[in-house]
């Protein structure tokens, strides 16, 4: 039961990972952005300094989006209980394999 627990918030930290980076980079970063856009432009209220945040948010929103997908990738191996391999060892393995 307790691996059952384990693997289901690993895959709700997952889920919550893809979704809140399509959330936040894509909707609040991106479309947001071009819709404040073309609203300016069409009521004749287009101003540098929003051309210049807007063109930003945009830019970033890829990275952003990594981030947040990122740290729900994290949360997923918390609770799977995957770590780094032992580099040491493995390297060691390796040397003595090839010699």
């Amino acid at each position: 039961m307790k691996r059952r627990m384990k693997a289901l918030a690993a895959q709700c930290c997952y889920l919550l990972g893809i979704l809140g980076a399509l959330y936040v980079g894509g909707w609040i970063m991106l479309l947001c952005p071009v819709h404040d856009l073309v609203r300016a432009f069409s009521t004749d209220a287009l101003t540098l300094p929003l051309i210049f945040a807007s063109f930003l948010k945009i830019a970033f929103s890829s990275t952003f989006a990594g981030l947040v997908w990122c740290i729900g990738y994290i949360g997923c191996n918390h609770f799977k209980g995957t770590e780094d391999p032992d580099w040491e060892l493995l390297e060691k393995k390796n040397r003595g394999e090839q010699n």
